[in-house]
């Protein structure tokens, strides 16, 4: 992902598992983006996106390379406020 980006809360329907390969990564669970309930992953930091479970990342200053695998079919669904 490049420097600045922002992922707009979101559920996908198949359970998903990430980790960080490089770069700095803000990943957090809700319906809206909330900065303040993101954690900071840095590289070999690892989570998992539930199905059905909303949630959001974004990029600071830097890029991140984020390796993210699931067991398909798959979706993304985004949160309408």
């Amino acid at each position: 992902m490049p420097a600045h980006t922002r992922i707009a809360a979101h559920r996908h329907r198949d359970n998903r598992n990430a980790i960080v390969v490089s770069g700095q990564w803000h990943f957090g669970y809700g319906d809206a983006a909330n900065d303040a309930a993101t954690k900071t992953l840095g590289p070999g930091g690892f989570y998992t996106e539930p199905a059905g479970v909303n949630h959001f990342a974004f990029t600071g200053d830097e890029p991140a390379v984020v390796y993210i695998t699931g067991d398909g079919p798959t979706d993304t669904v985004y949160v309408n406020h």
